[in-house]
């Protein structure tokens, strides 16, 4: 049987009206690049957009911890796990219940050598073909956030993963831990 995950793909534009806790703004202040600061700050709205409507409570009443390494949660939802990616003007979220879940989404870009990245990281019987080089990338990041673990380290555990749907020239993954995802795709 397969455990529910809503997953939610949203176009960064056209702006939206921003809705971040003074630590995010904090956080998207550290962005030297404008459209990078205005990305993450789209991003994070949406995530809170998104997440209040499951929670029942306003956006900007939402709030986090964070894990170890940077995993967002929701103290007074703790059955809610969720995920956020976001990569060339699209944000992807994931959402279930009681558990941990990781989303991964990429841009498919020709400047990035991405196999000698994935082979720095230890992946091994890598395809030639550049976008299945980035769905094998997507699977490993989905991996990682859904262990909480570094990118650096190899993700261990009981991880099943699907492919997402994407974007045109995107690659996304998601992955549960210790369930197989039955993915229902949102809008």
């Amino acid at each position: 049987m397969s455990h529910p995950v809503d997953v939610w793909t949203v176009a960064l534009e056209p702006p939206r009206a921003v809705i971040l806790s003074d630590d995010e703004q904090v956080r998207a202040n550290r962005f030297v690049f404008e459209r990078d600061r205005t990305a993450w700050a789209q991003s994070r709205t949406i995530l809170r957009c998104i997440l209040a409507s499951y929670a029942g409570v306003p956006p900007a009443a939402l709030v986090f911890a964070y894990g170890e390494h940077g995993k967002p949660s929701l103290p007074a939802h703790p059955d809610l796990q969720f995920n956020l990616s976001h990569a060339g003007g699209f944000a992807m979220v994931a959402v279930t219940a009681g558990c941990s879940v990781g989303v991964d989404l990429e841009a498919v870009r020709p400047s990035v050598d991405i196999g000698s990245l994935l082979r720095r990281l230890g992946e091994t019987g890598l395809p030639e073909d550049r976008n299945a080089l980035y769905q094998v990338w997507t699977r490993r990041e989905a991996r990682t956030k859904a262990l909480c673990a570094p990118l650096m380290k190899e993700p261990v555990g009981d991880l099943r993963l699907v492919d997402l749907r994407a974007p045109a020239g995107f690659a996304a993954s998601l992955a549960l831990v210790g369930a197989d995802p039955g993915v229902r795709y949102r809008s």
